[in-house]
């Protein structure tokens, strides 16, 4: 789904509500993945903000069984027009507002892009089924026991000899 900027600019007071729902396939799910946002135009900035709903299909790192996780999130991107960096020879700052998307002259904005890439960002690191899952058996056990590397067992046998 992408939006025309000119679009919302006709607009009276520059501003749209967007209702997006969508099966985004990199997920793997059945559930499609919904949002409501709010896309306001200021001058050569455009500001998106919003809630995102998703039901994503993961892998447990700890028992390698498949679990559903559900993601709820508010979200807040800022898009400019132009290129900000263009009077910028040297190195500079990067301040809290200068955490633009850039457009380069571009009139429309990916909301499903924006949307994919939201919620793969709050995918958690660390993906667990239950906060109490021990892992599967197998996993437990190899995990418990101690393997050495054979090739390693001659350095058992060195006898080193002290200075007198």
């Amino acid at each position: 789904m992408k939006i025309l900027i000119s679009e919302i600019e006709k607009k009276e007071n520059k501003k749209d509500i967007l209702n997006f729902s969508e099966i985004i396939e990199e997920f793997n799910n059945e559930k499609p993945v919904t949002a409501k946002l709010e896309v306001e135009v200021l001058d050569t900035t455009i500001i998106l903000t919003g809630k995102i709903h998703a039901e994503v299909n993961l892998t447990c790192d700890m028992c390698l069984k498949d679990f559903t996780k559900v993601l709820d999130f508010n979200v807040k991107e800022a898009y400019t027009r132009y290129n900000l960096n263009e009077g910028y020879n040297a190195e500079y700052e990067v301040k809290s507002n200068n955490f633009t998307e850039d457009l380069n002259g571009s009139d429309e904005i990916d909301i499903t892009d924006f949307i994919y890439q939201c919620v793969i960002l709050h995918i958690p690191n660390k993906l667990v089924c239950d906060i109490n899952c021990k892992g599967d058996e197998k996993l437990s056990e190899y995990l418990n026991t101690t393997k050495t590397d054979p090739r390693l067992e001659i350095f058992k046998n060195i006898k080193i000899e002290k200075d007198k």
